[in-house]
C-alpha cells in the first residue's frame, strides 16, 4: 500500500501531462496539398543516344512529381522503380546508373537516374537490365511485350 501511495503523484502527473500533449496534436500536418498542373507534369522525354526505338523519362523527385510519374508508368512498356531499405525503412534512390541491353548484348539505354522512376518505351523482345549503387550492381531480365512491365530494384543498407 506505501508503494501506490508513493507512486500516487507520478501517475498523476503523467495523466496530467499526456492529456495536455494529446490536446495539442495538428491534425492536419500530414495533408498534402493540391498538386498544381505545372507540378504533375512529367519531365520531358528523351531519345536513348543508343538506340532510337528507345525513348525514356525518368524523374519522380518529390510528393507532386511521383505522382505524375505512377500515375503515367501504365502507359509505358518499361517501368523501372530504384529503391534502399535501412533500418528505418525504404527510401527512394536518384543518380543510379542504368544500362539495358538486347538479347545480342548492344547497349539500347544508357544513362543515369533523374529519380527514383524510369519510364521506357522500346520494341518488344527481350532485356536485361542493370542498376548500380556503390558498386553494387543488380540484374534483372524482362521481356517486353503488350503488358507493362514493372522492376523495382532494391538495395539493403545495414547501420
Amino acid at each position: 500500500m506505501k508503494f501506490l501511495f508513493r507512486m500516487l503523484p507520478v501517475l498523476i502527473s503523467m495523466l496530467v501531462f499526456s492529456s495536455g500533449l494529446a490536446a495539442e496534436e495538428d491534425v492536419d500536418a500530414y495533408i498534402q496539398d493540391p498538386c498544381s498542373e505545372e507540378e504533375t507534369r512529367l519531365p520531358e522525354e528523351t531519345y536513348s543516344s543508343e538506340s532510337a526505338e528507345v525513348i525514356f523519362v525518368s524523374g519522380g523527385i518529390g510528393y507532386c512529381e511521383s505522382q505524375a510519374m505512377r500515375n503515367a508508368g501504365k502507359d509505358y512498356p518499361l517501368e523501372l522503380v530504384f529503391v534502399q531499405k535501412t533500418a528505418s525503412g525504404e527510401n527512394y534512390l536518384a543518380n543510379i546508373p542504368v544500362k539495358i541491353t538486347d538479347t545480342k548484348n548492344n547497349i539500347v539505354l544508357d544513362t543515369v537516374t533523374q529519380g527514383p522512376f524510369l519510364l521506357a518505351k522500346m520494341p518488344a523482345g527481350r532485356y536485361t537490365v542493370t542498376a548500380n549503387l556503390y558498386d553494387e550492381v543488380k540484374t534483372h531480365h524482362v521481356t517486353i511485350a503488350k503488358k507493362h512491365q514493372r522492376l523495382v530494384f532494391v538495395w539493403v543498407r545495414d547501420y
